[in-house]
Formats: C-alpha cells, structure tokens, sequence
C-alpha cells in the first residue's frame, strides 16, 4: 500500500506524453485551414482588404494593387456602376458620367445643411436630405444624373459596392467564400457612423465579428502590442482626404485612446489641387492668344489633374523615413501635357516650387499633433513611438516636420502605410479566429466613445 507509483504507471505516462508530443508536432506540420476572416480598411479615398494566413499577412491583390479606391464611376448611359480601380479608369476614357467619391465623409451623418453645403462643394454630384429608417434621421445622399434618369445612392450603398469588390477580390485569392470581417473605423466615428459602416459590410456579404479604431489597427501592424517597453504611441495617420492624430496608451494589452483630434480638410487631394492650380496657371499663360480657358476643356483639366497627382508621387515618395533623398533622387520633373497643350512646352516643376505651393497645407499637418499633446498634457518626448499611416505619410515635407517636432527622432514606416491599418485588422481577424497566438491579449477601450474635437 506505497504511495509510490508502479513501473508500468510510469510508462503508461511517459508513453502519453510521447504520444502527445508526437500529436502537437503533426498539427505543426499540417497546412492551416484556409482562413475565415479578413481585416478591411474601409477608407475615405482608398479602401484595402488582408488576410493572416499560414503564419504572414497577405495583402490582397486587387486589379494588380494593394489598394482599390473608395470609388464608383456611373457611365453615362445608365449603364452598370463600375467600381474601385476600374472606376478611375472608365472616369479617365470617358467623356461625360459621373464619379462618385468622399461618400465616407458622409455615412451616418444626420443631413444638416450648412455643413453639407461645406462638405459637398466641389463635388460633381448633388448631396440631398435622404431617410435613414435604420437609424431614424435624415442623412446625406449623393444624387447625379445618368442616361436621363436620377439616380440617388447612400453612403452605405457605396461602401458596400466597394467592400463587395475587397470580398471577391479577398475569395479570389483565398480559394473559397469568406463570411467574416474585421472592420477598421475611425476614432472620431459616433455609435451611428460605426453601425451604418457595419451595414455596408453586411450589405456586401460580410458578418462583422468585430469593429477596430484605425490607429489601433495600425499600432498592431507594427507590432507595438507585442512590445512591452511601448506605452504610448501616436498614430499620424494622413490619406487622400483626412488627417487623423491619435494618441494612444497601451498597458496590460489594452489599447485606449487618450486624445485624438484631426483635420477633415488635409490630405492628398489638397496637395493634388495646389499643383493642379499652379499648372492650370503656367499652362494657360503659355497657350497661344485666344485659346479658351484650360477650365472650359474637361479634357485637359482631366490630364492635368491626374499630371497633378504624379508629380506630387515622383517628388516625394522617393524620401525614407525621416524624408531624407538620397543624392540621385529627382529634385524635379518634367510636367507631361497632352497633346493639345503641347504649345505650352517644355515644363518642369521642382521640389522647391511643389513646398511652395504646400507651405499653408503643411502648416496645418502639426497642428493637430499640438493639440492631442495639449489635450492630455503631454511633451513629445513621453511619446515612445510616433508611427505613420496613409499614403499622405509619404510626403517628404511631411516625415521632416514631424521629426524635426519630435527631437530629430524618425517615425517609424515599417509597414506600408497604405496597408498598415487593414494589416492590424488582420491580425485581429487572425486572433478571433485562434489563427494566431500572440503573448498579449491585445484589445482596446471604449470602441464606441466619440472623441471631442475630431470632426467628422
């Protein structure tokens, strides 16, 4: 009656033990299940889907790109609405049609006039009051014309054509249908914004297994969940559209956002303009005595506006990341006009001429840095990383300002930061899912809390 165990209870134990040492090692080798959840990153300008899958995020190709456009392009003779990448195209051939685009700056919104009036000039469609049953207000819709008839789409209508092309895209890849979603939104996002988001990936086919802040998403792309030195992180994220500041505390594996605050007005686009300007300007003192306006021929403006959008790109994305060029960087390019202002060749733009032009936009790119540091009553260097995201981030004059705010310390762009927000939604798809094992349990505070001073 020992207390001991018996030989044969030892090797009945040892044998066990072997025998799930052996089970573990097989479920290495095996190949993973194809995964069920994506991370999509629903943005204002540009939209991006990803996917974990056998130990690496993979962000999916579309139409050759990693990023698809937030866009739809309604051809004139009412025929089917083409959209993302194919949209730009088919807006950039064709004469006439509508494109239809910014629709995220609108969703969930109740329709209040004068801001409208303020959001939707410029734009080549109306913006007019439409009933939200769902959520029981008045919202912005976004009305145009097309083969005669009108034509009205909500904001929603639009994400979810443009989150159904992520879906095949995503399907295409992945080999099978995909069901669930992370979803990325804004921080400044209130509880109706988010929902009416959910519903245009609903909409497009999706179960939405959860909702993610943008810079949190982003925060995790870099790693800094897995990093147990990072406290706080302030997420400068700067698209086509909008710029977003967020400040971020991370302890015990829980993100919460301390501050966040934004310009509704900053992005890519308002770069685009000032050069689109200055050409419009050169060009047109060039052309011959009594050529009409460059603004009365859409097709040179067309050619202009996307000559616009390229010279920004070759005079800045070259810079790394403290927006430093290396000695064989362009310092200038050769503006390419068409053939019908060809008169008004040979013309360069340099660096000089495009900071010139940028100098009161990138004025405004600090400001709200300034203000998220006020808010919580903090200096730059408590900040432990200053990540980058948006392909604004790329801007040269951009990384300067900010490292030179921050100490001559580099921003750290290890991650594309066109993909680093679907690649964080990714990860979080991949940990809801048990496709990946991270050692902390990262999650965040207060998803749905609007923070005061971001507009939207």
């Amino acid at each position: 009656m020992g207390g001991g165990m018996d030989s044969q209870s030892e090797c009945f134990i040892f044998f066990g033990l072997i025998m799930v040492l052996l089970a573990a090692a097989v479920q290495q080798m095996m190949p993973s299940p194809p995964a069920t959840c994506v991370g999509i990153d629903l943005g204002t300008t540009f939209s991006c889907v990803a996917v974990y899958d056998d130990g690496e995020i993979t962000v999916i190709n579309n139409r050759g790109k990693s990023i698809t456009p937030s866009v739809l392009f309604q051809p004139p003779d009412d025929g089917n609405l083409i959209v993302g990448e194919g949209a730009r195209a088919a807006a950039a051939a064709t004469l006439g049609g509508t494109l239809i685009y910014d629709a995220k700056r609108f969703i969930g919104k109740p329709y209040v006039h004068e801001t409208v009036l303020r959001e939707a000039r410029g734009l080549p469609f109306e913006v007019v009051p439409g009933l939200s049953t769902v959520r029981d207000q008045l919202e912005p819709h976004l009305q145009f014309e097309a083969g005669g008839q009108r034509i009205r789409l909500s904001p929603e209508d639009v994400g979810t054509l443009v989150v159904h092309n992520l879906k095949l895209a995503a399907e295409e890849l992945i080999g099978r249908s995909v069901e669930n979603a992370v979803l990325a939104v804004p921080v400044g996002f209130n509880r109706k914004q988010i929902n009416a988001t959910k519903q245009a990936a609903v909409n497009a086919g999706f179960n939405v297994l959860r909702t993610i802040h943008e810079p949190t998403a982003a925060a995790m792309a870099y790693g800094l969940h897995t990093r147990p030195q990072v406290n706080t992180v302030m997420v400068y994220d700067i698209g086509g559209g909008t710029l977003d500041v967020s400040l971020l505390d991370l302890s015990n594996g829980i993100f919460t956002v301390m501050a966040a605050a934004g310009d509704n007005r900053l992005g890519g686009q308002d770069f685009n303009l000032v050069l689109l300007e200055h050409l419009v300007e050169v060009v047109g003192a060039r052309m011959p005595d009594g050529s009409p306006p460059l603004t009365s021929d859409p097709e040179a403006m067309r050619a202009l506006r996307e000559e616009a959008e390229r010279i920004k790109i070759e005079l800045n994305d070259e810079a790394d990341c403290s927006g430093r060029f290396d000695s064989d960087d362009p310092a200038e390019t050769e503006v390419r006009l068409p053939a019908s202002l060809a008169a008004a060749g040979p013309l360069t733009v340099d660096r000089a001429v495009f900071e010139r032009l940028a100098a009161p936009l990138l004025e405004r790119a600090l400001r709200p840095v300034h203000e998220v540091l006020k808010k919580v009553e903090m200096r730059q260097e408590d900040v432990d990383e200053l990540v980058l995201v948006g392909g604004s981030s790329r801007m040269a004059r951009i990384r300067q300002l900010l490292r030179d705010h921050f100490g001559d310390r580099e921003p750290n762009c290890d991650v594309s930061p066109e993909e680093a927000v679907a690649h964080g939604t990714a990860i979080q798809a991949a940990i809801l899912t048990d496709r990946k094992k991270i050692s902390v349990g990262a999650t965040e505070a207060a998803l749905h809390t609007h923070l005061e001073g971001v507009e939207r």
